[in-house]
């Protein structure tokens, strides 16, 4: 009796011990597999990003997300093949990730605009904007915010959402800009010499575009002027030295040729 209660117990032992090398086996062969799948799947995303051209940020997270993700996947096949049930685990980790996703709901926020601008690009570096109620200039972007430079240099950080949820005016984006420049003359001025003027002017600068063509009218008869309207094409960085220079040679030749600029000024009638 006592001798088939120990090959029993000898048996069972073996046993045990069998399926536990065999999952044994089985868990490192997963694990191996594993392990080669998740670098070749990661390589052929690495290659994807090196032939298109997103910014290295976005290229960064993806690759990050794609690694967690393939890494969490393999370990919930390794516990399920060590027969570790894992239907609590997965529903622990999706309450756990519900929570955290509200919790987190702002910096979640922030990450998915931060995809959105650098997968479509409204600007870039050292380009000059009008985003997330900041003007300046592109320093920095990231996943969650981006820093600008404002023309007064100071240093400001705009969460993602609130640029992506608001319009966005890139200054710089097109590589050149239309210039508008306003200027009054006197009723009593020769409307066509002050248009020829601006004109001989504008040709004479080599930083004024010839394509598209300048633009030189009569914008509008205000109370005290014939207000002109002056929109050259330039180049970005030549932008404002150009506004600042066409504004004072506009005033001196004026002066010279005759132009008066005028002041603002009323007519009373008296009656007796």
């Amino acid at each position: 009796m006592a001798i088939e209660i120990s090959q029993q117990l000898i048996s069972s032992v073996t046993g045990f011990f069998s399926r536990l090398g065999a999952k044994t086996t089985m868990t490192l062969v997963i694990v191996l597999v594993g392990y080669i799948l998740i670098k070749i799947i990661t390589r052929m995303v690495a290659k994807f990003f090196d032939k298109v051209n997103f910014d290295r940020a976005l290229e960064t997270f993806i690759e990050n997300i794609v690694k967690v993700g393939l890494w969490a996947v393999l370990l919930i096949i390794v516990l399920s093949n060590l027969g570790i049930d894992v239907t609590g685990l997965v529903a622990g980790l999706g309450i756990a990730g519900f929570v955290l996703g509200f919790a987190l709901k702002d910096t979640l926020g922030n990450l998915a605009s931060g995809v959105f601008l650098l997968f479509h690009k409204p600007f870039k570096i050292n380009d000059y904007v009008d985003a997330g109620g900041v003007q300046g200039i592109v320093q920095a972007m990231g996943v969650a915010a981006c820093t600008f430079r404002t023309p007064d240099n100071k240093k400001v950080t705009v969460p993602n959402s609130a640029i992506w949820g608001a319009p966005i005016t890139n200054f710089t984006g097109l590589g050149k800009r239309r210039m508008e420049i306003k200027v009054g003359i006197s009723y009593s001025s020769n409307m066509d010499k002050a248009i020829k003027i601006v004109n001989d002017i504008l040709k004479k600068d080599k930083r004024v575009l010839k394509d598209p063509a300048s633009q030189v009218v009569i914008g509008e008869l205000a109370d005290s002027s014939v207000n002109m309207i002056i929109r050259p094409w330039v180049k970005i960085p030549d932008y404002w030295d150009l506004y600042f220079d066409l504004t004072k040679g506009i005033k001196e030749q004026f002066d010279k040729k005759k132009i008066q600029i005028p002041f603002p000024q009323r007519d009373v009638h008296l009656k007796k």
